[in-house]
């Protein structure tokens, strides 16, 4: 699980997954069943770039019953501060551990804008402090409770572009565990770091670097230049160049094991977070196998 692998000091391994439209319980049971044999826990993605699936609350209890350990995704985009709250009293009670608090993708990017009210009473930060006041036992209009939640809160990071200020401002917050964005270019992801590990980011909260193995050059094309922060470097580009098929998919996977490699030797980087959206029940698997990591997942 991810408090013990994170206590340990072990290589941790999260990886995301996204909910289904369907309300089909099996897909997301099988799909933990796939991951839950290579990573100390799950992300569970909510209404990832503005589409509705299935709740991620309902989703982290399927994996929670499938023996898989959740780090809950929850944005303030869908929800005012009294539902944030009663979601987050509702994971509690499942059995959810770990919060990933974030804004949330704009509407613009999905098929609602127009259709729905973002609501934004808090973004990630506020968010953030939000979970951090029921940790202490008090709800937002100064309720008590009689048995606080004590939730490893989780926040993002976007290697390249945010400052050292800006992720201290979210460990003063109450961030306990960092995880980045996705990295390609282990140079000049190990210099932006550098500063962090410097003034002791990296000692207060854990870190886990993103790593997506690429299915194609127009995705790593798309992810340059339009995802901030995501530098593909050019070494990466030539490697996919003409592949298609099985031949892209095994040299993606052949990549990201060998970022894995890399990023294992960058001081202050405490583990990975894998991103394979669409086929996560079979790249994980196989990058954290490639990368020689099962031992250290399984803690």
């Amino acid at each position: 699980m991810l408090a013990s692998a994170l206590s340990a000091r072990s290589f941790v391994v999260t990886a995301e997954f996204g909910p289904p439209r369907d309300p089909d319980p099996e897909i997301v049971r099988a799909g933990a069943r796939a991951l839950a044999g290579s990573v100390d826990a799950v992300n569970v993605t909510d209404n990832q770039a503005a589409t509705v699936k299935l709740s991620p609350v309902a989703c982290s209890a399927l994996l929670i019953d499938e023996g898989v350990d959740p780090i809950l995704q929850l944005t303030g985009r869908d929800r005012n501060v009294m539902a944030l709250q009663a979601e987050l009293l509702g994971a509690w009670a499942l059995g959810v551990r770990t919060v990933l608090a974030l804004s949330g993708d704009p509407l613009s990017v999905g098929p609602y804008d127009g259709l729905a009210t973002r609501v934004g009473d808090l973004d990630s930060l506020g968010l953030t402090r939000l979970i951090a006041t029921m940790n202490g036992g008090r709800l937002a209009a100064d309720e008590p409770l009689a048995l606080p939640t004590s939730f490893l809160i989780a926040g993002a990071a976007n290697p390249l572009v945010d400052s050292v200020e800006r992720v201290a401002g979210k460990l003063e917050a109450g961030v306990g565990l960092v995880q980045t964005n996705i990295v390609y270019d282990v140079e000049r992801f190990a210099a932006w770091l550098a500063p962090f590990v410097e003034a002791g980011i990296t000692e207060r909260a854990p870190m886990l670097v993103g790593v997506a193995p690429p299915r194609s050059t127009r995705m790593l094309t798309h992810m340059h230049e339009r995802i901030p922060g995501v530098e593909v470097d050019d070494p990466t580009f030539a490697r996919m160049k003409g592949l298609t098929g099985d031949a892209a998919t095994a040299t993606g996977i052949e990549i990201a094991a060998e970022l894995i490699q890399r990023l294992r030797a960058v001081p202050g980087v405490s583990g990975v977070h894998l991103m394979a959206p669409g086929w996560e029940s079979v790249a994980v698997p196989a990058v954290v196998q490639a990368a020689g990591l099962r031992s250290a997942a399984l803690g």
